[in-house]
């Protein structure tokens, strides 16, 4: 299925990119380095984003379910990550609430007040939908692999 392109995605190839990663990239990354969430931290042109309730939610999920090393690579990953301090108010994750499940309107609203391009997560269920994506106009929710097809043409 080809993906549509548009002049935000043709600035991919000349300019830096700004990718918000949900948790559920982050935690794919740590536990493995050799998929598309992992690939995303060796790409030269792209600035990840994280916000600090991403970070926790990820080093809890680690300590919970994952080794000891795995943790070490976190910390490891996390170094390369641009954290966002800007916490979104009441009112605007109450909007984020409005389409999207209650957990994760607090991410979504960090989204949607970030400077980034993109979100990217595997969380298809309650991301990938097309009220996401005219909750954060002009940025876009794409996987790791979606993010690859546009970023790689």
């Amino acid at each position: 299925m080809a993906t549509r392109r548009s002049a935000v995605d043709d600035n991919i190839q000349s300019a830096t990119v700004k990718l918000f990663l949900d948790s559920s990239v982050l935690f794919t990354a740590v536990n493995s380095p050799v998929g598309g969430s992992a690939k995303l931290f060796t790409l030269s042109k792209v600035k990840l984003y994280v916000s600090k309730i991403v970070l926790h939610e990820v080093e809890r999920n680690i300590r919970n379910k994952l080794q000891s090393y795995h943790l070490e690579r976190f910390f490891m990953l996390v170094k390369k990550l641009f954290i966002i301090d800007e916490i979104p108010t009441v009112k605007q994750i109450l909007k984020a609430n409005r389409v999207i499940v209650k957990k994760d309107a607090v991410i979504l609203a960090e989204v949607k007040k970030s400077n980034c391009d993109y979100l990217i997560t595997l969380d298809k269920k309650d991301f990938l939908q097309e009220k996401i994506n005219k909750f954060i106009k002009p940025k876009k929710v794409l996987t790791p692999r979606q993010f690859f097809e546009i970023y790689n043409n």
